[in-house]
């Protein structure tokens, strides 16, 4: 008799186990592309378009689109991203005076998903 329980222990702890690594993230979100490549003229700008997913259970809230100058603007349709939605999120480069050649620009977006920042990157020519 204690060896059938000692199985059934196993077994269930087992099963608990599995179920565990099976059970989704309530919070889980990615982001699509990760990185944009670019060529542009100094004199025009550049549009693109990620996509933000949400993966987990719960409502994902999108609270800050951060970027590091003036010269890139995200916009979002709305800040809330159902489970099993995506919603796209338009970023706009307008070249600065100064810049030239190959150029890097980086998005971050603030959320209550896990992790609760996460970033994209722009990556360019300016002719």
């Amino acid at each position: 008799m204690f060896r059938f329980v000692k199985m059934f222990i196993t077994i269930f702890g087992i099963f608990i186990f599995f179920l565990r690594c099976k059970t989704p993230i309530k919070k889980e979100y990615t982001i699509t592309p990760s990185v944009v490549n670019f060529s542009i003229n100094r004199d025009t700008s550049f549009e693109t378009i990620f996509y933000v997913k949400n993966n987990g259970l719960d409502n994902l809230i999108i609270s800050e689109i951060a970027t590091e100058c003036g010269c890139v603007v995200g916009t979002l349709l709305d800040s809330i991203v159902f489970p099993n939605d995506s919603i796209a999120l338009k970023v706009k480069y307008t070249p600065k005076p100064t810049d030239s050649g190959e150029i890097f620009r980086f998005i971050s977006i603030r959320t209550n998903g896990i992790p609760p920042i996460k970033s994209v990157s722009m990556r360019g020519n300016v002719n």
